[in-house]
């Protein structure tokens, strides 16, 4: 198809630069996410401070995790802006949405909400910041455009094989995208939550601490796609913090064996 690349992820192919991909991907966002919640109190001395309102401590908490892991993210690709065509000089947008079921979302432009009903967890730092680096794991990935290349392309493909209008077209093309997403949603989720990992290390948030906050968060609901994918996720992170451990564990014991100073076989050593 002229106008498309693919770009090699976690040894896959895939194709991304479609036209309008991005666009669609924004659009998608914007019409299912609510709204930005207000927080222009620089200049309004009636708006709660961030001491005495909690969806006010909650957002300040967000931007200053986000920015962490921005950092963190431009150290470990310093080339995020090529990489990522579509992020606006290579920063994300992290911010917080009114929702009252906990929930994040992003698209390819770098945008990420998260629902305020996060908040009235009073969540850990680490915790948080697996939240916001989940979603830019999607971002860096670029999932949101692949996704979207692939509705479009088989409303392309649809619109050759099936000429005109008609309910079948329309019905066949949108059961058609939504199998594409959800046959590479796993793969996704896993190659995401690999970028997480690295950028909590690279903006400072130990592995072992983002693992404990997770442990002693409060439990998700089990009946959203939300809680039910980011217990899947909290679960890869948890293998790998125990996987970390051992490791850590065995070079420890390897090295008190080799501390351990040894004893002639011909002698014995006596007690006093």
């Amino acid at each position: 198809m002229a106008g498309c690349a693919t770009a090699p992820t976690e040894d896959r192919a895939r194709i991304l630069d479609i036209p309008l991909a991005s666009t669609y991907s924004d659009i998608a966002f914007t019409m299912t996410t609510a709204s930005r919640q207000d927080m222009a109190c620089d200049e309004n001395t009636n708006c709660p401070t961030p001491d005495s309102d909690a969806a006010t401590r909650f957002a300040r908490q967000v931007q200053r995790v986000a920015a962490a892991l921005q950092a963190g993210a431009q150290q470990l690709y310093p080339d995020l802006a090529q990489r990522v065509p579509d992020l606006d000089d290579g920063r994300f947008d992290v911010y917080v949405v009114a929702g009252d079921e906990p929930g994040s979302a992003s698209c390819a432009s770098g945008r990420i909400a998260l629902n305020a009903a996060l908040g009235a967890w009073h969540p850990y730092d680490a915790w948080l910041a697996f939240v916001i680096a989940r979603e830019m794991g999607h971002v860096i990935a670029r999932h949101h455009e692949e996704n979207s290349a692939a509705g479009i392309t088989t409303s392309v493909i649809m619109n050759i094989l099936i000429p005109g209008s008609s309910l079948l077209k329309n019905a066949l093309s949108a059961g058609g995208s939504r199998i594409a997403a959800a046959s590479k949603r796993g793969v996704q989720a896993l190659e995401a939550d690999a970028i997480a990992l690295a950028l909590l290390k690279e903006a400072g948030f130990g592995l072992r601490d983002v693992a404990v906050a997770l442990l002693i968060a409060p439990a998700l609901p089990d009946d959203d796609a939300w809680s039910i994918n980011f217990r899947k996720s909290s679960t890869h992170l948890l293998a790998e913090a125990r996987a970390a451990e051992f490791a850590v564990a065995s070079v420890m014991r390897a090295a008190q064996v080799r501390r351990k100073p040894a004893q002639h076989p011909g002698f014995a050593v006596e007690s006093n």
